[in-house]
């Protein structure tokens, strides 16, 4: 009984029992960090995977983007145990549509294969979504001036960037007054500026950017049902469009002159030929795309018409003032003379496009041309200021 009293030996005793306590929390911390990086290399892939998704969503082969780009980031579906589901946000949610990545894996533990457990699984989900594009004035030629601006000229679009492909050194080029405020300046080249006319400075030497707006399909129609160029001019007044509202016409050429005032009703209107403006009248209509079909489609306002126009706000031309086609590369002139209010997509990616105007006239307007030139102090702010849903648009992470 003696022997049952003596507490000699039972340090040795606790220590071998806390020794093997310690060894099992360290254990248990090695394989918890383990699974802590797993969970960060998934989170990264579905992060690149749910944004590569978002910017291929109006292409349709988001799905395959969102893999690539897990792929590209270290995560292959079907490979080392990895799965990567790529589907749209289930209607009823706030972010429905969007696109969702969800990786995981079952990975190997090691010191919890004491306890029997042998693998966990390992998750991480992200939701990507389009919305306002960081930058709505893209000049898409690689050489030569993108942006030239001359005299009074003031852009100032301070809620959103400007994007310059051209490697030139005067890719942009102001002279006169001339001043550019924008929210960035990216320029693949270099500027030719006075000191302080670009505001920020201009980050040169950045990657070119693609053409935003590359989705976009053109309408579709037959040359021989294009209605005679109306040859409006005069003092009279006309109201021409489409027969329904929203409804599409096409025009072999359509010419204003005289103090002509027009009516535009509502729709897309194909132009097989030259649009063009050189009277003093006034053109106005609410939900109008002008299309320019090659090979002779081309834009020329440039009288001193006070013009009126927007862009629909919604359907398959949501946002689109100005699309003259890819394959064309006749110039666009636009002059915004007296009250004008212009608003809506300029789009023309092969193409150079000229805007000038008084100082009264406004301008809501997004720009993807090839190259712009500027002249005259009219005011200038972006689009989405009046059409947050409108197509220009940028990936973002939602979840």
């Amino acid at each position: 009984m003696n022997l049952l009293r003596k507490e000699c030996g039972q340090t040795t005793i606790i220590m071998g029992l806390s020794l093997f306590c310690l060894c099992g929390m360290a254990g248990f911390a090695v394989d918890v960090g383990v699974l802590f990086r797993d969970k960060r290399i998934l989170q990264t892939a579905a992060d690149a995977g749910a944004i590569a998704g978002a910017e291929e969503y109006k292409y349709g082969d988001w799905s395959d983007a969102a893999k690539k780009a897990a792929t590209q980031n270290g995560v292959t579906d079907g490979i080392n145990g990895y799965t990567v589901t790529v589907t749209q946000v289930a209607a009823g949610s706030p972010h429905a549509g969007d696109i969702q990545v969800i990786a995981s894996q079952s990975a190997p533990t090691y010191f919890m294969k004491l306890f029997h457990v042998s693998s966990m699984t390992v998750s991480a989900r992200a939701v990507g979504g389009l919305g306002p594009a960081s930058a709505c004035i893209y000049a898409l030629d690689t050489s030569g001036t993108d942006i030239g601006m001359s005299s009074s000229s003031n852009l100032s679009m301070p809620n959103c960037g400007i994007v310059v492909n051209s490697a030139s050194n005067n890719a942009i080029s102001l002279s006169g007054t001339a001043t550019i405020t924008a929210d960035s300046v990216g320029v693949v080249g270099n500027v030719s500026t006075p000191i302080g006319a670009i505001t920020p400075t201009a980050v040169t030497g950045v990657a070119p950017a693609f053409d935003p707006l590359s989705w976009l399909t053109p309408p579709s129609f037959n040359p021989s049902s294009c209605l005679a160029d109306p040859h409006l001019s005069g003092s009279g007044i006309t109201t021409i469009g489409p027969a329904v509202a929203g409804g599409t016409v096409c025009y072999n050429g359509l010419s204003v002159s005289g103090s002509h005032i027009v009516n535009l009703t509502p729709g897309l209107y194909i132009i097989n030929g030259a649009f063009s403006d050189s009277g003093s009248g006034a053109i106005s209509g609410t939900g109008v795309t002008f299309y320019f079909a090659p090979p002779n489609g081309s834009l020329s306002l440039s009288g001193t018409s006070t013009l009126t126009i927007s862009a629909p706000t919604s359907g398959t031309w949501n946002g689109i003032l100005f699309y003259e086609d890819a394959n064309d590369t006749h110039a666009m002139t636009v002059s915004g003379s007296g009250a004008s209010v212009i608003q809506g997509i300029f789009y023309a990616p092969s193409a150079d496009l000229t805007l000038s105007g008084s100082s009264s006239a406004q301008f809501a307007a997004d720009i993807v041309v090839s190259a712009l030139s500027m002249s005259g102090p009219s005011s200038f702010s972006n689009y989405s200021s009046i059409n947050p849903n409108e197509p220009l648009t940028a990936a973002y992470l939602m979840e």
